[in-house]
């Protein structure tokens, strides 16, 4: 079976596809302030050598760990605005669901890497008089950042591909331009291999230089 493709409708709509990332790189930026202004303490407090802060962080982690994003989304947009009497707007909903989901997994990003640090030197600075708020900032979280950043980027390529639930809440990033491209063109082929294209080409650079970090500060360690 043959398939004709029309690919002069990729290049027609192209600013569609444009428009469409620049609001996935909005929606993925603000997503990654929510997810680092949350998932640093979160981080802190998991690794924390007091039971209190560990057992606050551990199971709101574990929580946005271990149930579906697409859950958490419905539940913010729907359900929250019940318990808040204020109704969410769709981008802020995605914003935050996306925003708490991703600061789970960044918080594990910082308590490993915070834990990868030599205890001795945390002893050291606690001899000295150092609050564990001050080591952490002067001493652990300086050494820490670099083995912290492969992962992050990691987590940053899996946070713009979650974008794309967004389109469930009319949230007009790429996955929704081209549902409604696809529902003026019927043309599903070439608007979905474009798609899948676009994705590739913003994700896998992050993804190739997340390697190409891990492999130099291997050398160098």
């Amino acid at each position: 079976m043959s398939y004709n493709w029309h690919l002069y409708i990729i290049w027609d709509y192209r600013w569609v596809f444009v428009r469409g990332a620049m609001f996935t790189f909005e929606l993925t930026l603000l997503s990654l302030a929510v997810g680092v202004i949350v998932g640093l303490p979160l981080g802190m407090a998991r690794g924390a050598q007091h039971r209190l802060p560990r057992a606050i962080a551990m199971p709101i982690i574990e929580f946005f760990r271990s149930t579906p994003s697409l859950v958490q989304l419905f539940w913010i947009y729907y359900a929250l605005p019940i318990l808040i009497g204020v109704r969410l707007e769709a981008m802020v909903a995605c914003t935050l669901g996306l925003g708490l989901h991703s600061a789970a997994y960044i918080a594990e990003i910082f308590r490993a890497g915070i834990a990868s640090i030599d205890k001795g030197q945390s002893l050291a600075a606690k001899s000295i008089g150092m609050s564990y708020l001050t080591s952490m900032r002067r001493i652990i979280l300086p050494q820490a950042v670099r083995r912290m950043i492969p992962p992050f980027i990691n987590e940053l390529a899996n946070l713009i591909k979650l974008t794309t639930l967004a389109s469930v809440l009319a949230v007009y990033e790429l996955l929704h331009e081209a549902n409604d491209l696809i529902a003026q063109t019927f043309r599903p082929f070439e608007i979905y291999t474009a798609l899948a294209i676009a994705f590739l080409v913003i994700i896998f650079p992050l993804i190739y230089l997340s390697r190409k970090l891990e492999l130099y500060w291997a050398k160098r360690s």
